[in-house]
């Protein structure tokens, strides 16, 4: 039976089927979740296939090695192609590697091949399906592992496996973070590429733009990088090139001998590289124009689709008589082609190794060069560029001509010939062979590896939390904002989201940050069971188990890859999962933030309930396996320290206080300050005109931010004819707010002009709002939710308070700071710090001493001093630098 599928017959028979194929820590996670799949079968029939599945994996990883093994993959299995197939082809040739056994993984779409069938006799040739178990299986019990795009999410490469990855093309769209918002898309391949031993370049741009700078491989890649050309343009090079070719195309109807061909060869197009658009009635149009060309009688016009859009085109008939079998490698059709018109595929800096004139055809340049961004203009192109076919039409006509390309387009001559040398200098027709005789005959010394990427930076890692609106996210973005990238090389590490909230917080990393973003493997469900076994230990009897560290150890490899870091840093300290995972990795110091006083978090009821107790206790416990705990203030680290002392000895409290944004606070609070004194009188009648006038004067940027800003203002403070006072912080009970909006209604008593405006969200929304209705004040009280720029409506207002039971550190109070503000506080345990110099004023934690703090303000007894939010974030990065790296 097939893993996962149960039909229902079988539903009394599961338990017992799961005892017998599940280890036991993954059993006793599912029987603790009984009482959710037993009565919601059908749902979690793939969670319980993902268990089975995660057996077979779980007892691969824990099997020996098989020596003289490889396994070779190309695009996901969609064929035998690019790098991996040429280096194949000549390793099994070689006298000197007869010994290896080979695994070509397959697709199913690619499972009946003219491939598969050239080998199926080869008793050292098998094959396996793409993500099946048996997948999962060889690739983690190989020894030599090839791969020209990236194995999956699962994959674990292990120590004594050797990984080459045999990237397919040197890039000209640009890659990886050099691509706005790339960080997401980029994250398996970045995966990919710190679990190689080996990376092979085609060139040394390839080398420094995409490996180094795209994906930020500096200081976190150990591997070595090879510069020995690309093997799958070895294919081009010998008395047979394009051999192969020829007789596949003769077997599809398309005579090829004694012709001349031109290869229509486009990269794909659309947002994203898995929903690709193949653009099938513009490649129609273009190919029928250039079969009917004059110039091209006698021609034979193919087209080589880039393989992701390919199952896209084979069904329709009017391409399909162009089409080269997407089974073909496209050096293989190369190599037979005199003329090629291309765009921005990287199959056109291959062709520059054969001196063969390329054209190109870019009808959406603009569009294109805007959308994914390119790391060539199109000034730079070795060739004649089109964006209409008449166009192109002329420059083939121009280049078959007597002239050729270096008569009739000199300039784009010269060009071909310089990046002819530049990114393929190597490209010979032996470069498989130099690759083979590094990696397996160990011999790098005679050839062009690269090692030791290293800058010298301190190596840093910041797991950032959840990512959800809250304070522990604001202070780990302003954190990551403040680190010198001069001196931190800095790797945010959190799980991936699919939940905008968490994705736009993503989005506020500064981009100078690496990102390694955790997708669930094939190991969640013994993690999980880990972890279950871990939070029932006693503190003093927590196991030593050997196979669980490497459970732990097995997960960090599989995202870490073989990186290393100076120190790691668990900032947010709430949960005990994610520290177990670099507990157990390649980490110098560990660091763990306090941000509140976590006892009383553990302690904590909300409903009846204390949903912080589990997690933390499981947190308290890792305590003994970290070098230091940071409080982020001294008077939290003080409590901490007296609550926790059982959990860790008293050296290891230390204290670090936050950093804040000063320039988002003040970009985002400040009012326009932009002037032009050109801009005279205006007729305001026409809002249309209005707009076109503001943007001959002012950018659009600038207009859209301050009506942005105007907008919030007129929307939660609206008739400026009394104070009013703003809150911000997440609606839930250790902030107080019912304190806040019953000392207001005092307030309002003597000051009826007044308001109070409460930016956030949280649990008790509906229950405070319901008390502002019933004490007859709604009127008078703003609930704006959650503001992606709280700091507009924070500097129109005339006083912040807050009246919090506990903070860590009260961020929020410092950023009203910047704004200019004066502070009212309850006396909590952090106020005092946050409040040094500030002029505000500390009451008690009641209603009436609130009540008298907010009147005292109204009565002009509340002063405010400047703060310098610069000095103070040098004085915080002093602190993180000691408590991190001791």
């Amino acid at each position: 039976m097939e893993a996962g599928k149960f039909p229902m017959s079988v539903v009394p028979k599961a338990k017992s089927f799961l005892l017998n194929n599940i280890p036991p820590a993954m059993w006793a996670y599912l029987r603790k979740e009984r009482h959710v799949w037993e009565s919601q079968f059908r749902k979690n029939k793939k969670s319980l296939g993902g268990a089975i599945r995660s057996r077979s994996f779980s007892k691969a990883l824990f099997s020996q090695v098989r020596k003289d093994t490889v396994v070779w993959e190309s695009f996901s299995g969609n064929g035998a192609l690019c790098n991996p197939e040429a280096i194949f082809r000549r390793m099994l040739d070689d006298p000197n590697y007869q010994k290896f056994r080979h695994t070509w993984v397959l697709s199913s779409k690619a499972s009946d091949s003219r491939f598969k069938d050239e080998f199926k006799d080869n008793a050292r040739v098998s094959f396996v399906k793409h993500k099946s178990r048996e997948y999962y299986e060889v690739l983690e019990t190989s020894e030599y592992l090839f791969n020209n795009a990236t194995f999956p999410t699962e994959f674990i490469k292990r120590s004594d496996q050797t990984y080459v990855n045999v990237w397919h093309g040197t890039p000209l769209k640009k890659m990886g973070y050099d691509v706005d918002g790339g960080a997401a898309d980029a994250r398996n391949v970045l995966r990919n590429f710190m679990s190689a031993d080996y990376l092979v370049s085609q060139n040394s741009f390839m080398t420094e733009q995409m490996y180094l700078k795209g994906y930020k491989l500096n200081n976190v890649y150990e591997g070595a990088i090879i510069e020995e050309g690309y093997p799958r343009s070895d294919s081009m090079f010998g008395s047979d090139a394009g051999g192969a070719a020829r007789r596949v195309l003769r077997e599809n109807g398309i005579l090829t001998a004694g012709k001349k061909v031109l290869l229509y060869a486009p990269t794909w197009r659309g947002d994203s590289f898995y929903k690709p658009d193949a653009d099938a009635s513009r490649l129609k149009s273009t190919l029928q124009k250039l079969q009917n060309s004059a110039a091209l009688q006698g021609w034979v016009v193919l087209l080589k689709a880039h393989q992701v859009v390919f199952d896209q085109l084979v069904d329709d008939p009017e391409i399909a008589k162009f089409l080269v079998p997407n089974d073909v490698p496209a050096n293989e059709a190369l190599a037979i082609t005199d003329l090629l018109v291309s765009d921005y595929s990287s199959i056109f800096v291959d062709y520059l190794a054969t001196g063969r004139p390329i054209a190109f055809h870019i009808p959406d340049a603009d569009s294109y060069a805007d959308s994914r961004g390119l790391y060539m203009e199109v000034s730079e192109l070795p060739g004649p560029v089109s964006t209409t076919t008449d166009e192109l039409l002329d420059h083939v006509k121009a280049i078959i001509g007597a002239g050729g390309l270096e008569t009739e387009f000199a300039v784009e001559g010269q060009r071909y010939a310089k990046l002819s040398a530049e990114l393929t200098p190597r490209d010979d027709g032996e470069a498989s062979a130099r690759i083979i005789d590094i990696v397996f005959g160990q011999n790098e010394a005679d050839y062009n590896v690269r090692r030791d990427f290293s800058d010298g930076r301190r190596k840093l890692m910041i797991y950032l939390g959840g990512m959800l609106t809250n304070g522990i996210t604001s202070s780990a973005l302003n954190l990551l904002s403040e680190l010198d990238p001069e001196i931190y090389d800095v790797t945010a590490f959190y799980r991936h989201s699919n939940q905008l909230e968490r994705q736009q917080n993503a989005s506020m990393i500064p981009n100078h940050v690496r990102h390694v973003i955790r997708d669930t493997g094939i190991l969640q469900f013994p993690l999980l069971g880990s972890m279950q076994k871990f939070e029932q230990a006693a503190v003093d009897n927590l196991a030593n188990d050997e196979s669980d560290s490497q459970l732990w150890e097995m997960e960090w490899r599989r995202l870490f890859g073989q990186a290393s870091f100076d120190a790691a840093v668990d900032f947010s300290g709430y949960a005990a999962f994610w520290p177990r995972i670099f507990t157990n990795g390649r980490v110098g110091r560990k660091v763990i933030w306090q941000h509140n006083d976590l006892e009383a978090d553990a302690e904590r009821e909300i409903n009846g309930k204390k949903p912080h107790y589990r997690n933390l206790h499981g947190v308290f416990k890792l305590y003994q396996d970290f070098d230091a705990l940071v409080s982020v203030s001294p008077d939290l680290r003080d409590i901490n320290q007296a609550n926790l002392a059982a959990f860790a000895p008293a050296e290891k409290f230390v204290s670090a206080r936050n950093t804040i944004n000063v320039e988002r606070v003040r970009a985002g609070g400040g009012r326009s300050k932009a002037q032009n004194t050109d801009a005279g009188t205006r007729d305001l009648s026409n809002l249309a005109d209005v707009i076109y006038e503001l943007g001959q004067l002012y950018s659009y940027d600038e207009l859209i931010v301050e009506a942005s800003r105007q907008q919030l203002v007129t929307q939660f403070i609206g008739d400026r004819g009394g104070r009013t006072f703003v809150t911000v912080g997440r609606l839930s009970p250790e902030k107080n707010h019912a304190r806040l909006v019953r000392a207001f209604a005092d307030v309002l008593a003597d000051a009826p002009e007044s308001k109070l405006v409460i930016i956030g969200d949280g649990p008790l929304a509906p229950e405070l709002k319901q008390l502002a209705v019933s004490l007859g004040i709604s009127g008078s009280v703003q609930f704006t939710g959650r503001l992606r720029n709280p700091y507009a409506v924070m500097s129109a207002c005339d006083c912040f308070v807050m009246s919090s039971d506990y903070e860590g550190q009260p961020i929020v109070i410092l950023e009203a700071r910047v704004l200019g503000l004066p502070v009212v506080v309850t006396r909590f345990g952090s106020a005092s710090s946050a409040m040094e110099g500030s002029g505000g004023l500390i009451v008690e934690r009641d209603e009436e001493s609130l009540a008298e703090g907010m009147n005292a303000f109204l009565s002009g007894n509340v002063g405010v001093e400047p703060f310098d939010g610069d000095a103070y974030n040098r004085e915080v990065v002093d602190e993180f630098t000691e408590v991190v790296f001791g």
